[in-house]
């Protein structure tokens, strides 16, 4: 027969209650503990075994700590007194310590600030449990003919073949994303709605905060909503069970709200407000949709099993790929397999990964992320670099303080532990003042980033704060301690000359800290001047105060060629109302505007067999006048032509280059297939979309059908409805918004009134470029202020120690001038050799930067210049101001200074 066998309190919890409580408690405490023990492992033994260890460590109490030999050894009391010296020195010393504190703790409000961004930008996605299996789908056509088309947006049927035919896809989830209106007669609202697959809440972790949690989309007639859209289509009351009128294919249908979801999370990758189920497919797109490899529509996630690695999927993608489609011959012969390919995007790399296409959301700029990193991390090191150097220029006055510790027998592990105290309590009162200062900036900080960024002090942020302040206080005076340890005894006690090498280590660092200046100040110029450039170049039309308001398309409109019309008709009525402003003119109305993306891209097969593509611009006759711009051959579009209207084209001269005409007027564009048509005249070339590309081919029509009838691919990221765009030569913009209510209100009551300034949408193109700036140069302010204080405070030193000098030379007739030169000959050379150093760096980097834009300023000298410039007035009016300070001591105080 087997005895059971018996449970004891884990051991090593019995060890540390020995070590840590008094003889005089430790019997009471530890019977109890295992009477307590011994109750509950007739329940459970784990969980019995885990409330031992609770009750062992909840004792750990002061009244309970015994006094231990080891806890009162000379290494802790030689440790308060370190700190107990460190900090009368500190007190002594107060304007050394103001500096130093202010400047380390500006450094880290600094750093903590980027580094909350940073951190923001890098976590998109991390908050999904299943993060490490979710992988986005994405398909890429490779011709023989040079194309290639490359899309995260993917074909219906890729997500069922997938789950189908590759057994290590444990999931498929899609994302579509819709225009709609919401609502019912007047006041709809225009809106997008997201088509999902009822399991995208079972991988991706986003909080039901209200309604169905177990199955937030049950059925085809459900909606799952925002708070933030609950509160706007509901207010106050709960939207549970209540209707949601969406219009889906022209018809408006009523969708019971099953659920409310938390607001999207800020460094979410999917955004979120209208959630519906893929069930209502049907009603979105056509039967053949579903069949269709070649017509790119939603986002797949793919949801691999563990253990997984897409890369080994690859093989079978291919098999897949010639099961679905090898009886087509897309690619002149060729292996479908090899032609038409699938491949997977980890979930957590999307947000910062410029290679691969943009999907429905945009995405971010790892440029920016590193810049704004860096930065961060050079202002903390020139923080840092301020405290060793005015520590280097005080172990010389010092030197007597080391030579009488180390008489009294103290070690040079000891001083230097004894200096780092110092710094490591500068660094404590530094960490503590740039977390108030952090806080304070924090929503200003948010308003220039254009985040919502908090900054929670819990337990994960106090480990990190405190390794910050450890790794501060330890970097930044471990070289001082090392200087001020080393002194050798007899060179004290002879009066020797200590300060050869330490002056040299003090130059190198101040030489580093102006290059770091130098090299800030000169990247936010050059960036500056960038933006200046992009946000003033000659963009080859004229978009003052030209306003755009999109228009709709009646409710019963079939195919987008009755869409077009209906919105025209609308735009017409709508002009007939606002020419009766007297400050309005200059009408006209596109299919785009300037400053949006996503312009009309067409491709079709030329005459010579070469695949070729431009964008496509729908107008009236009227728009181009609307912008002034300029034709260099032929006219026109005339309003009072027919043959203009019916099959005029207008070519850019990037079209007429790019198609290879000489002589393009009377012609027809180089393909087989299109419709009658004939090139009437050529557009002067404009910036129609970001300067950072080059202006494309571009045909304008005002009849589309001929054109598109000759069309192999087309791909718009922007609506095709027209936009009705005027002129306002007023004095004030608010009236724009009230004469524009007054006439939507009057002719399309049930519809939402949108519109934009032309000049506002140009400006938006270059907002990450601008919010960049303003941070870069608020990180080069703080970075001269820093700087200023360590200069400052070395000032203050030198002046300190060259009073005698002073005196006598004062004696001797020198003036406040001759004075300045001395005190600016100790840094002249280092702020030339730094701004040498700095040009070849920061040239090469930006012209990294700039090699992303098409249109770009050219560096030039003057940034180079300014930022020398600038360094050099720093110094001048810091060492001038104490130039003539000390040139107004007393020559017999100075000399009588021991």
């Amino acid at each position: 027969m087997k005895h059971k066998q018996q449970i004891t309190p884990p051991r090593w919890a019995d060890w540390l209650l020995e070590l840590y409580c008094k003889e005089e408690f430790i019997e009471e405490i530890q019977g109890d503990a295992h009477e307590l023990f011994e109750r509950r492992s007739q329940h459970s033994a784990f969980k019995a075994k885990a409330r031992y260890v609770w009750d062992v460590l909840r004792f750990f109490r002061p009244q309970n700590i015994k006094t231990s030999k080891r806890l009162n050894s000379n290494f802790i009391n030689m440790t308060r007194n370190n700190f107990k010296v460190a900090a009368r020195v500190l007190w002594r010393q107060k304007v050394n310590t103001a500096l130093n504190v202010f400047s380390i703790s500006i450094g880290i409000a600094c750093f903590i600030l980027i580094g909350l961004y940073v951190k923001q930008e890098t976590s998109f996605d991390n908050f999904h449990k299943e993060k490490d299996r979710i992988y986005r789908a994405w398909v890429k056509e490779v011709y023989a003919d040079g194309r290639v088309f490359f899309n995260t947006h993917t074909p219906l049927p890729l997500g069922p073949t997938l789950a189908e035919n590759i057994p290590e896809v444990e999931a498929i989830v899609t994302i579509g994303d819709n225009p709609t209106l919401v609502g019912r007669g007047d006041g709809r609202i225009a809106d997008n709605f997201q088509v999902v697959t009822p399991n995208f809440f079972d991988y991706f972790d986003f909080e039901v905060l209200e309604g169905n949690k177990d199955k937030p989309l049950p059925n085809r007639s459900s909606v799952v909503i925002s708070e933030s859209y609950a509160k706007k289509y509901f207010g106050d009351k709960s939207p549970i069970n209540k209707a949601l009128p969406l219009q889906i294919d022209n018809e408006t249908r009523d969708y019971i709200v099953s659920a409310v979801l938390e607001d999207t999370p800020l460094n979410s990758g999917i955004q979120y407000n209208i959630l519906i189920s893929d069930e209502n497919n049907d009603l979105l797109y056509s039967p053949r949709m579903f069949n269709a490899w070649f017509s790119i529509i939603v986002e797949t996630y793919a949801v691999l099993k563990e253990g997984v690695s897409p890369e080994h999927l690859s093989p079978k993608t291919k098999s897949m790929i010639k099961a679905q489609l090898g009886g087509m011959d897309p690619f002149d012969g060729a292996p479908v397999e090899d032609h038409y390919l699938v491949g997977f995007q980890p979930l957590q790399s999307i947000h910062l990964d410029p290679e691969v296409p943009v999907a429905n959301y945009p995405v971010g700029n790892p440029q920016y992320v590193y810049i704004l990193a860096a930065i961060g991390f050079l202002v903390l090191v020139i923080a840092c670099i301020n405290y060793a150097t005015l520590s280097i220029g005080q172990s010389i006055k010092r030197a007597k303080e080391v030579g009488v510790r180390k008489v009294v027998g103290a070690q040079s592990g000891n001083l230097i532990w004894q200096y780092l105290s110092e710094s490591l309590l500068i660094a404590i009162l530094a960490t503590f003042i740039g977390v108030l200062f952090t806080l304070w900036a924090l929503p200003v900080f948010n308003q220039l980033a254009q985040t919502n960024l908090a900054f929670e002090l819990n337990l994960e942020t106090f480990t990190q704060l405190a390794g910050l302040t450890m790794a501060i206080g330890l970097l930044s005076g471990i070289y001082p301690s090392l200087i001020l340890a080393r002194f050798k005894l007899i060179k004290i006690l002879k009066g020797s000359n200590l300060s050869a090498g330490k002056q040299l280590a003090r130059k190198g660092m101040v030489t580093f800290q102006f290059l770091l200046t130098i090299f800030l100040i000169s990247t936010t110029l050059i960036m500056k001047k960038q933006l200046n450039y992009l946000q003033s170049s000659e963009l080859g039309y004229n978009y003052d105060a030209m306003v755009s308001v999109p228009l709709y398309s009646q409710p019963n409109s079939r195919g987008i060629g009755q869409m077009v019309s209906s919105a025209m008709e609308n735009g017409k009525m709508l002009k007939s109302e606002l020419s009766k402003h007297p400050n309005i003119s200059d009408f006209g109305m596109g299919s785009h505007v300037f400053g949006t993306p996503g312009w009309w891209q067409l491709g079709f097969e030329a005459t010579t067999g070469n695949y070729l593509q431009f964008d496509l611009l729908m107008v009236d006759p009227y728009y181009l006048d609307a912008f002034k711009i300029e034709m260099v051959e032929g006219v026109g579009f005339d309003p009072a032509l027919d043959i203009h209207k019916t099959q005029g084209v207008i070519l850019n001269q990037a079209a007429v280059e790019y198609f290879g005409f000489d002589n393009p007027i009377g012609k027809k564009l180089p393909g087989n297939d299109f419709g009658d048509h004939q090139i009437i005249g050529v557009s002067k070339d404009f910036n129609y979309e970001s300067l950072r590309e080059s202006v494309q081919p571009l045909v304008i029509v005002q009849n589309p059908i001929p054109i598109l009838d000759g069309i192999m691919d087309t791909n718009s990221g922007d609506s095709v409805i027209p936009k009705l765009v005027f002129r306002y030569s007023g004095n004030s913009l608010a009236e724009v918004g009230t004469v524009l209510e007054k006439a939507w209100g009057g002719l399309f009551p049930g519809e939402e009134l949108n519109f934009h300034f032309v000049e506002q949408n140009l400006q938006n193109q270059y907002e990450n470029e601008a919010r960049v700036n303003k941070i870069v140069t608020i990180a080069t302010v703080l970075s001269i202020l820093i700087a200023s204080f360590g200069l400052l405070g070395l000032t203050i030193l030198m002046v300190n120690t060259k009073v005698k000098e002073i005196g006598i030379r004062k004696v001797l007739g020198a003036t406040p001038k001759t004075i300045l030169g001395i005190l600016l000959s100790q840094f002249t050379w280092q702020l030339v050799i730094a701004m040498l150093l700095s040009i070849p760096v920061t040239w090469y980097l930006m012209s990294q930067w700039l090699s992303d834009f098409a249109y770009r300023t050219a560096i030039g000298v003057d940034p180079f210049l300014l930022s020398a410039g600038l360094t050099m007035a720093l110094v001048l009016i810091v060492i001038g101001f104490h130039a003539v300070r000390a040139s107004k001591i007393n020559p017999v105080k100075a000399l009588r200074v021991e």
